[in-house]
């Protein structure tokens, strides 16, 4: 039997960054386990093919966080700023105003600095064009209504 001072059960974003800080905090026996098949490994996050929602002050606030964009592609996206109230309000919305008050607070107003702090840790970002972008006389969109 294998003995751990933290074990981290879920190896999705959530879990990944719970073991990430145990470890950071000084907690050198940290164990993630996922009880998902190896080919799904990444927990629930997996399912959104990795997005994660973060508010922004637009493309300029997201560029050295993302490894999938160069500087002439760059000139072509619009990335409108995506507030806290924007974060908050779809919160509310998606979750049909059943939000936990206190903890809709503490995701969106630590959106920002975990992204940055997932991102100073190894974890790469991409903006998915794929998903959340569409193409409209040459420039590409996200977001778009």
């Amino acid at each position: 039997m294998t003995e751990v001072d933290i074990l981290v059960v879920g190896s999705g974003n959530a879990g990944f960054a719970a073991a990430l800080s145990a470890k950071q905090s000084g907690d050198e026996n940290v164990l993630l386990i996922g009880k998902c098949p190896e080919d799904w490994t990444g927990g629930n996050t997996y399912f959104t093919a990795g997005a994660y929602r973060t508010a922004h002050g637009g493309l300029d606030d997201l560029l050295y966080l993302v490894n999938n964009i160069s500087a002439e592609q760059a000139k072509r996206i619009d990335l409108a700023p995506y507030t806290e109230k924007d974060f908050k309000d779809d919160l509310q919305r998606v979750c049909m105003g059943r939000t936990d008050e206190a903890l809709g607070h503490a995701l969106v107003a630590d959106s920002n600095s975990a992204i940055r702090w997932l991102s100073e840790n190894g974890i790469r970002f991409q903006l998915s064009f794929n998903r959340q972008a569409y193409e409209v006389d040459g420039r590409l969109k996200f977001w778009v209504d």
